[in-house]
């Protein structure tokens, strides 16, 4: 495509978008994030502040217009830019997918504390993968751990596809389209237990719409982010099913909302099936806001064929 050359200079054009971001009440550095977005290659920040005076096409320009305009309206700056960083790995993003938060990734530091040993192999699930960021990372950790993730959305599972294979771990990871409401189906197709179940359901409940951010609410995908019963339904739901799913000793780590843990530990303990974690040593985890984040349940020994199973 043929590019005519403008008068906006790139210092002229960052001040004036500065402007209008600051006024709404959003941070200057999310325009840097924009702009490097708007070249290809995408400009790093240091080049955005080692040129100033780079000329910017007519293109270019068209291009940063209506990427701040989207984020003037409200739109997630993941979604504008089309990509969300998680355990310091790019991942793409849609309205079909959650935009994956910073304290999910408490998640993969209890794996890691679950396997010290990097070259463990194990077996992992991950429900309502999303945008597969959870599943992903953590295989990149253990390069011989192997994963099957489902979700309902067969958006959302195209783009974790996409993002296993930018990520390298496409071999190792089954994507199945499944709602968790009817698990397990064959235990997933699977001849083994898994030994990890990593979770961040639907948990909102849907009285609360009034104190939610308003452009999550009108932006995030409304099927991630409710579910009935005070939000606790799908926790209550997978009980069962995890307990065929998963190996004795094997572990279950939910991500909880506000003023749930309790609830789902409750929940899960007073199942036979379940126990708090020995290696863990915590069941309730707080994130590092010291807000209550994950449950994290162990399996309890059980006969699965040819007698009692005992935790290793």
């Amino acid at each position: 495509m043929q590019q005519h050359w403008g008068r906006r200079w790139l210092s002229t054009t960052l001040r004036e978008a500065r402007r209008r971001l600051v006024q709404r009440g959003i941070v200057s550095t999310e325009l840097n994030a924009i702009l490097a977005h708007v070249f290809h290659p995408p400009l790093s920040r240091e080049m955005i502040f080692m040129q100033p005076d780079m000329p910017m096409t007519t293109t270019h320009s068209h291009i940063l217009d209506e990427m701040s305009a989207r984020r003037l309206a409200g739109e997630p700056l993941a979604y504008i830019l089309g990509e969300k960083d998680f355990w310091s790995l790019p991942f793409k993003v849609t309205p079909e997918t959650l935009i994956p938060r910073p304290e999910t990734e408490l998640l993969i530091d209890l794996v890691l504390s679950l396997h010290n040993d990097k070259n463990a192999t194990f077996r992992l699930l991950d429900i309502g993968t999303g945008s597969g960021c959870l599943v992903v990372a953590a295989l990149t950790e253990f390069p011989n751990a192997t994963g099957v993730a489902i979700d309902i959305s067969t958006g959302a599972l195209a783009v974790a596809e996409e993002n296993a294979a930018r990520h390298g771990v496409t071999k190792r990871v089954n994507f199945l389209e499944q709602d968790m409401r009817t698990l397990p189906v064959n235990n997933l197709g699977c001849h083994a237990l898994f030994d990890v179940v990593l979770c961040n359901p639907p948990y909102i409940a849907r009285t609360d719409t009034a104190a939610m951010d308003a452009h999550v609410l009108a932006y995030e995908p409304h099927s991630a982010l409710f579910a009935d019963d005070d939000g606790l339904a799908l926790y209550k739901h997978l009980r069962e099913p995890l307990a065929v799913m998963v190996r004795p000793g094997g572990h279950v780590l939910f991500e909880v909302g506000y003023q749930q843990a309790r609830h789902v530990r409750d929940w899960y303990l007073a199942s036979d099936a379940y126990q708090p974690s020995e290696k863990l040593k915590e069941t309730i985890v707080p994130d590092l806001q010291g807000h209550d984040r994950v449950v994290a349940l162990q399996l309890a020994p059980r006969d699965i064929g040819g007698g009692i199973v005992v935790i290793n």
